[in-house]
């Protein structure tokens, strides 16, 4: 955990005491990164482990552990979350832009259509926002961050970072012009060809 945090902030993924990153190690029990500590300078034993729904003591978890523990419970599937606010998935999340990751099929075959949805979720409807995840690799909380959950911290890791970079792409190519999404037709062979890993 420790190391994929520092590759986060090294690749400008997470910055400050912003980013929270989450493994499933037992059932519902997992590990969880703490609150407002530095994740450049985030260190093993900062670690927090969280079971049957009860933190260590005298260590205090991010805020956002009521909703990992409840993606957790919903989708037997996810085994690591990570929540951040990079800095081109969030351009599309401030301005209300629609963040189209048909623009190349690699975006697409890792992400799928990602959701946008209203500032608030991540408190105020934890319940919906969970279930989200039953069909959604990554979602978009506007004005808020992204949050992006696998079966392995690598590869929601992998996730997280080709949502960034298809993110910087659409910012680059506005200044070029609009962009032109694959079809529902092609977005169809994809989904066929790579019917294998794409849930």
């Amino acid at each position: 955990m420790v190391k994929i945090i520092h590759r986060a902030c090294e690749q400008g993924l997470m910055i400050s005491t912003f980013g929270t990153v989450s493994v499933r190690w037992n059932e519902n029990d997992f590990l969880i990164t703490p609150h407002d500590v530095s994740r450049w300078n985030i260190a093993a034993d900062d670690i927090i482990q969280v079971k049957n729904g009860m933190t260590e003591h005298h260590k205090n978890p991010s805020y956002q552990v009521a909703l990992h523990k409840r993606i957790y419970e919903e989708n037997p599937h996810i085994n690591s979350i990570i929540t951040t606010q990079p800095s081109n998935l969030m351009a599309h999340g401030i301005t209300g832009t629609k963040f189209d990751v048909r623009t190349i099929p690699e975006s697409w075959i890792f992400l799928q259509d990602i959701p946008s949805i209203p500032f608030g979720s991540l408190f105020d409807n934890i319940e919906g926002l969970a279930t989200m995840f039953n069909k959604n690799r990554v979602v978009l909380i506007e004005n808020d961050c992204v949050v992006v959950t696998g079966d392995q911290l690598l590869n929601t890791f992998d996730y997280l970072e080709v949502a960034e970079f298809s993110a910087n792409s659409l910012v680059m190519a506005a200044s070029v012009g609009s962009l032109c999404p694959m079809g529902d037709a092609e977005i169809e062979e994809l989904r066929v060809a790579f019917s294998a890993i794409i849930r």
